[in-house]
């Protein structure tokens, strides 16, 4: 049987099921049954990653999460493993943590990777170009046709950010996932200045990019990522509804005309979001045979230095360790925000879990294994 055999989607299939496969492979889960078919079908027709082995270098992911003030990068790769490593089971579910998890979980499962980079940095530049420090922003939110956020000015910064740290990473990424940036925010009509600068600067990477792959100064691929899609796969599949219910309640009167209360369900905040993909990852490299794996000394540091950013004091973030813990003698020093360090991260091995999936959907049975728990997309 042919590869491109394999690759067809059975027509058969219900469009719920058809959703919740674009769910698990990183698709658009809206459009007619036959626009659902004909994006799997075209995922699966693409070149499959090459996997990692002893002889072979497998793929290497620079997931970027765009900010100009808080950037923030992670530099990750796949580790060769047979059995993906599942998510720490909960109490409830102790009794068959020792037994494979089926193939509909390892689905929405994080993947082992190594980290070779983790960081969060800023871009922002005055015109000497001495990096802004805390204090400088108000000057620096000035004149946008001829200050730092000038297309010239900002057409710098992604060069140097390119040239300066993504082309010198080693080893050299073989993909580049961008974060997708939206043009409003909360739903609002207008369109913010900020939105603007940050919106720019993608279109200018997305550019810079294009341009060193067709003069082979690099070659790899580069990806637009949306957020949304990151949280959906690894939050929903560890039970964390993305709408829950609040203290507060609306009045509502029977048929008898008696006022009654019901609870009043809201969507969950970004904010609330946010909180619960740093827990989650938090508990990813918590457990015993670790998720995530430092490639380097500073990436181990770093490592330690996010598991312990919810246990420090609210007035001290940082944690120090003698030289002998490394040849940086410190940790670094993360504040409380690290919802940038956490979004890249997610993104990269989601990312690898999606591509994971569609390899599966180019089995003879790797429909009915993503399905097998039955579970609809919501």
């Amino acid at each position: 049987m042919t590869a491109s055999s394999l690759s067809v989607i059975p027509r058969s299939l219900r469009v719920e099921q058809l959703k919740r496969l674009s769910f698990l492979c990183g698709l658009t889960v809206g459009g007619r049954k036959e626009e659902l078919i004909t994006r799997l079908n075209a995922a699966v027709d693409n070149p499959p990653l090459p996997l990692p082995s002893r002889s072979r270098a497998g793929p290497v992911v620079l997931s970027i999460d765009l900010g100009i003030r808080n950037l923030a990068f992670s530099l990750l790769a796949p580790v060769p493993s047979s059995v993906p490593v599942p998510r720490k089971a909960s109490p409830k579910s102790k009794k068959n943590s020792g037994a494979t998890p089926p193939p509909s979980f390892l689905a929405t499962s994080p993947p082992s990777i190594k980290l070779h980079a983790w960081q969060r940095l800023s871009l922002l530049e005055n015109p000497t170009g001495v990096l802004a420090q805390k204090g400088d922003e108000d000057a620096l939110d000035v004149d946008t046709t001829t200050g730092v956020f000038a297309p010239a000015a900002l057409a710098k910064t992604a060069n140097t950010f390119l040239q300066e740290t993504v082309l010198r990473f080693k080893p050299l990424p073989t993909h580049i996932l961008i974060e997708r940036q939206r043009w409003r925010s909360g739903g609002g009509t207008a369109v913010l200045e900020w939105t603007l600068r940050v919106n720019t600067l993608e279109a200018m990477l997305h550019a810079s990019l294009r341009t060193l792959r067709d003069v082979g100064v690099w070659k790899g691929e580069v990806l637009s990522v949306r957020p949304e899609r990151v949280g959906q796969l690894f939050l929903d599949a560890d039970g964390l509804s993305t709408r829950r219910a609040t203290p507060k309640t609306e009045l509502k009167e029977d048929e008898t005309g008696a006022s009654t209360t019901k609870p009043k369900k809201k969507r969950t905040t970004s904010t609330e979001i946010k909180k619960l993909k740093i827990e989650l990852l938090n508990q990813w490299l918590s457990q015993g045979d670790p998720i995530v794996q430092p490639g380097t000394v500073e990436v181990g540091h770093m490592l330690d230095a996010y598991r312990d950013v919810p246990k420090a004091p609210k007035r001290s973030r940082s944690k120090r360790v003698t030289e002998e813990d490394g040849p940086r003698g410190d940790l670094p020093t993360l504040d409380k925000k690290l919802d940038d360090l956490t979004d890249s991260l997610m993104q990269g091995m989601a990312w690898l879990r999606w591509q994971d999936n569609i390899a599966l959907l180019r089995t003879e049975s790797g429909v009915e294994q993503l399905l097998g728990q039955g579970t609809k997309y919501a």
